[in-house]
Parts: C-alpha cells; sequence; structure tokens
C-alpha cells in the first residue's frame, strides 16, 4: 500500500487505464465464449439428434438394401460427423462405433439397457446406444480460437489507444496541477502576488479561479494588515508624543501644570485608551472570541439613554437631534452595552458631519426576518462613492472626515463587528431629501406574530 500511495498520479491513470483494459477484455472474452459455448451446444444437440435419427434410419434399411451390415461402417466414414452411439448385434458386441477399439466388444446387460433396440425384417434385435460422452465439435474449437485470437488482438489495439489517450488526458489534468502546485510553493514561500492562467471551463478551470481568488484575499489581507500596522503606529504616535512632549515640558518648567493642559492631556490619554479599546474589540472579533452578555431588553430605552447621554454634546454642537422609535415596538435580543457603544459611535459621527442648525435622526422598525431595523441619519453634506464603498473599513477616513477632527477611522469598524457578532448586519447609504443615512439589524426577541 505505501508503494501504491508514493506512485505518481500519472502511472496510477495509466496504470487503472491498463487494467480497466485487462478487465473488460477479460469479461468480453468470457461472456463471449460463455455466450458461443451455449449456442454451439445447442446446436451441435439439435445437429445430433437429426443425424443419429438419420443413421437409425440407415441402419434399419441398410440391411434390407445390402443384405446385412457388411460395409456400413466404410459408408459412414465419410459422413460430415463421427457417429455419436455405437451399434451392438443381437449377441451385445458392438459392430460399429467411430472408436475403433470398441469394435468387437460385448456390452453388459446395463449398458444395453440404455439403449434404443432396432428389429430388422428377419426377427433379430440390434441395439443403438449413445455414448457417455458427445463427440466434439470441431466447428465449435476453430471458431473459438479465431475468438480468442480477434479479442486478445482487440484487447492489445484497445491498450495502445488508451495510452495514447492517457497521455493526452495526463497532459490535460497535470499540467494545470503543476502550475497550481508551482504557485502555491511561492505563495508559501512569502510571493502572494502570484497567479495562475484558467484556460477552461472545466473542473480544474474552476479550481484555479478559486486559487487565485484565494491568492487575491491573502494579497489583500497582507496589504490590510501592514496598512493597519502603520494606522495604528500613526494613531498612536500623535497623542503619546503630545503626552511626552507635556511631561518634559512639565519638568522643565515651560509648560504650567494648569487645569487647562492638564485638561489637554486627559484628553489625549482618553483618545490613545479608546483607540486601544477599539483595537482590541475587533481582535477580538476577528477570533470569533467577542463576548456577547446577550439578554432581551426594549430598544426604545436604551435610545433614550443614549439620547440623553449625547445631549450636551448636541447642544454644543448646535444641532437637534429627534428620536422616532414605536412604544410597541417589540424587544430585541443582544448585549445592551455593546448596542450602547454602536449608538454613541453613530451619533458621535454624525455630530462630526452635521452642520450648526442640522439635525440628527434615529429611527427604529421591525423588517423582515424577524430582525428590527435601527437608522441614524445627518442633514450633513451625505456620502461620496469611495466613501460608500469603504466607510467600515478599518482606519478609513473620508476627506470630509479628516477634516472635521480627530478619530481613528475605528468607531464604523466596530460597529460593523459588533453588530455581526449579533447576527445582523450594517450598511449606510444617501439620503433622498440630503444628508446620510447608517442602518443596522438586530434580532427580535421572537418573530412578530410568533406564539
Amino acid at each position: 500500500m505505501r508503494r501504491l500511495r508514493n506512485l505518481s498520479f500519472q502511472t496510477k491513470l495509466v496504470g487503472a487505464m491498463l487494467l480497466v483494459v485487462l478487465l473488460v477484455t477479460a469479461l468480453g472474452y468470457a461472456l463471449i465464449k460463455l455466450s458461443v459455448d451455449r449456442a454451439f451446444d445447442d446446436l451441435a444437440t439439435r445437429e445430433r439428434r437429426a443425424y443419429d435419427q438419420w443413421v437409425r434410419n440407415l441402419i434399419l434399411r441398410y440391411p434390407g438394401q445390402r443384405g446385412g451390415f457388411e460395409g456400413i461402417g466404410q459408408f459412414l466414414e465419410g459422413a460430415p460427423r463421427p457417429l455419436g452411439f455405437v451399434l451392438a448385434d443381437p449377441q451385445g458386441r458392438v459392430v460399429l462405433a467411430r472408436d475403433e477399439s470398441l469394435l468387437g466388444r460385448s456390452l453388459t446387460r446395463q449398458e444395453l439397457a440404455t439403449g434404443t433396440a432396432i428389429e430388422l425384417a428377419d426377427g433379430t434385435r440390434w441395439t443403438v446406444v449413445p455414448l457417455t460422452r458427445a463427440p466434439g465439435y470441431p466447428l465449435h474449437d476453430r471458431f473459438m480460437r479465431e475468438v480468442n485470437r480477434s479479442l486478445w488482438l482487440a484487447g492489445v489495439v484497445v491498450a495502445g489507444i488508451a495510452l495514447v489517450l492517457a497521455s493526452l488526458l495526463l497532459r490535460h489534468f497535470t499540467d494545470p496541477l503543476r502550475r497550481l502546485a508551482a504557485a502555491v510553493g511561492r505563495i508559501a514561500d512569502g510571493d502572494l502576488g502570484v497567479r495562475v492562467s484558467a484556460e477552461s471551463e472545466d473542473e480544474l478551470g474552476r479550481l484555479a479561479q478559486s486559487f487565485n481568488a484565494m491568492a487575491l484575499s491573502l494579497e489583500e489581507a497582507e496589504r490590510s494588515k501592514r496598512q493597519m500596522i502603520a494606522d495604528v503606529a500613526h494613531e498612536l504616535r500623535t497623542p503619546i508624543t503630545v503626552l511626552r512632549a507635556a511631561v518634559e515640558g512639565f519638568e522643565d518648567g515651560v509648560i504650567e501644570p494648569t487645569p487647562e493642559n492638564l485638561s489637554a492631556l486627559k484628553d489625549k490619554i482618553h483618545l490613545t485608551a479608546r483607540l486601544i479599546d477599539d483595537l482590541q474589540q475587533l481582535a477580538l472579533a476577528d477570533m470569533g472570541r467577542l463576548s456577547l452578555q446577550t439578554e432581551t431588553f426594549p430598544l426604545r430605552d436604551v435610545v433614550a439613554d443614549i439620547a440623553g447621554l449625547i445631549g450636551p454634546q448636541i447642544e454644543d454642537a448646535g444641532t437637534r437631534l429627534s428620536v422616532a422609535v414605536p412604544p410597541d415596538l417589540p424587544r430585541v435580543s443582544g448585549d445592551r452595552h455593546r448596542i450602547q457603544q454602536v449608538l454613541l459611535n453613530l451619533l458621535a459621527n454624525a455630530i462630526r458631519h452635521t452642520p450648526p442648525g442640522g439635525e440628527i435622526l434615529v429611527t427604529a422598525q421591525v423588517a423582515e426576518g424577524g430582525m428590527v431595523e435601527v437608522s441614524v441619519c445627518d442633514s450633513g453634506p451625505g456620502l461620496s462613492p469611495e466613501d460608500e464603498a469603504h466607510l467600515f473599513d478599518r482606519f478609513y477616513r473620508g476627506a470630509l472626515a479628516r477634516s472635521s477632527g480627530p478619530g481613528a477611522g475605528l468607531g464604523l469598524s466596530v460597529v460593523k463587528a459588533i453588530i455581526e457578532a449579533h447576527g445582523g448586519r450594517t450598511w449606510a447609504e444617501n439620503r433622498p431629501e440630503g444628508g446620510a443615512a447608517f442602518h443596522f439589524t438586530l434580532p427580535l426577541d421572537r418573530p412578530v406574530g410568533g406564539g
């Protein structure tokens, strides 16, 4: 078995095809021989019976025409087939047989009892005794020799054709596999830009397409990882640099530890802590280990709590907040604190992009599939096509976001990770009346109308 596993795919395929040819040839030979034997046996039996009946009739008439059985042996020597019986005289001695060694032999009563008595005109009783083994059929033997020769010749021809087809099939199968194996080796060595050509639409072609898609995904993941590392270093470098400069200024006496300066340092510390917390949550979500304390709760109460918490920031920004959540909205299932974080991130994003005098609207309604849809809308400038494509990517900040204040570009990525951990989905779009709308779904405690 180990030797078989060590064989190449090409050797296995050729061996399998040759084995199939041999098995088909042997099976064909067996079936043909069986059918021919049966057919010849039936034909030989019918011919032998007819011939033996003809000889019996001849024996009955021969003595009357020739005066005895003298010369009947020479008469039958030119017959088309040997006799299938022996003729015994009234005393039981064999007087006619195809085997000369039987001539003159006296048959036993048991042997004579198996024969057929022939009573001649002179009153004597002769006996025709059938042979226990029927004589051979020369035509059958010649036919089978020709069949054997033809079958083995056909087997050799088919084996040659199979080898030719196998070489063509092997080239068709193994060339793409070799290219795939070489590409896999290059990816293992770190070359994620390698691709293979998909020259067909069969399984091998689809395998090549899947490989290219996998390689592209790996390349994008590697690029995203490097970009994320660079972004994290950049985002952490700025507040840490500020903190270091401030501490050095305090030590040198250049900066006074006034409440305003300490408050600015405190803001930088909070920004750094929030960035680290967001990164930790995204890492847990990637590993599928984002913990959720699932419970059922009324979403209306959570929205009201967040609206009261963020109310002062909205007033300072000169905007107004409207909430439209039906009082009879069914309870949702999820982690209350995580959903509060989602709403805080979306409202903070809306505040940054809503101009003074604008409005932020929070709505909720029952959606299809046993879900509730929550929307946070603003009256800002809206989303560009690039924003819609990359809005929930990590560290992505559009042109307007970069000019609207500090931020690492992780808030919406955290929103997406939390909602997907709840089994929902997130998306954003432009509102017909202007501004952007951010939507997410959560599972209901039970489907509407359920028992």
